[in-house]
């Protein structure tokens, strides 16, 4: 409940940006790849620029003494730096999260910085604040053993309960791919126990929120796929038990 109070509060003083989706421009027709720190304020940046772009991402997590793929990060890139992202569609890869930020809305956005993003230094300061509010989650490595083949999580960057998911991710260095399902309407947020009580004719809307409705029934975040044991789980906590349970070493 603690932690839930603390992801809340970071959301809060990020003004909850990586909620909602932006308007959206052309597709990558293969998914970017981020190397990523889930508890770095300039990564968060990036997944909250991502989630507005409604853009799938294979996330490559290099917590501070990770041992899976922050190699793998210098030795493409040159410099352990992060966040830094490859487009295999344009064959671009980027360091700084504002320059990464500038191309996605460039390139899958319409075209130019919408004027909340042209706030550099408020929106650096916010995050900055808002990751130490988690008190370093999802910065430092866990041993753990590596997964055969890679997860898949439906989230979107400002759910309080997808939060620590990342974080535990992160820290495992558990690769995945993110599919971004944010909010696009209304009863978008509303929480899902009541939206299927009360509204019925509730019609989800954007690709990613219509593929998980097709897959599972429901639109609830976080929601956890993972094709080595054909588990599938919706909750938080039930996650990150089983995560433990199964990654942790």
């Amino acid at each position: 409940m603690l932690s839930f109070a603390r992801a809340t509060l970071s959301s809060s003083i990020a003004l909850w940006r990586g909620t909602k989706t932006s308007r959206l421009g052309k597709r990558p027709q293969k998914r970017l790849h981020l190397y990523d720190i889930e508890g770095c304020p300039y990564c968060k940046l990036v997944r909250e620029a991502m989630t507005e772009l409604d853009i799938n991402v294979v996330i490559y997590p290099c917590p501070k003494g990770g041992v899976r793929f922050r190699n793998s990060a210098i030795k493409i890139g040159g410099k352990e730096q992060f966040p830094y992202l490859i487009d295999p569609n344009t064959s671009i890869s980027l360091y700084e999260s504002y320059d990464i930020i500038s191309y996605l809305f460039r390139y899958y956005g319409k075209g130019h910085l919408p004027n909340r993003w042209r706030r550099r230094y408020f929106n650096i300061t916010t995050s900055l604040v808002s990751t130490a509010v988690r008190l370093g989650s999802g910065i430092y490595y866990k041993p753990s053993k590596p997964p055969t083949m890679m997860l898949e999580l439906y989230s979107f960057e400002s759910s309080p309960f997808s939060r620590p998911v990342r974080e535990l991710l992160c820290e495992l260095e558990v690769p995945y791919v993110l599919h971004n399902v944010g909010r696009n309407q209304v009863l978008d947020f509303v929480l899902p126990s009541i939206r299927e009580r009360i509204f019925p004719f509730y019609n989800v809307k954007g690709k990613n929120r219509k593929d998980m409705v097709t897959r599972t029934g429901r639109m609830m975040v976080p929601y956890l796929i993972d094709p080595n044991t054909s588990t599938e789980l919706f909750e938080s906590e039930e996650i990150l038990k089983y995560l433990n349970n199964k990654y942790s070493v």
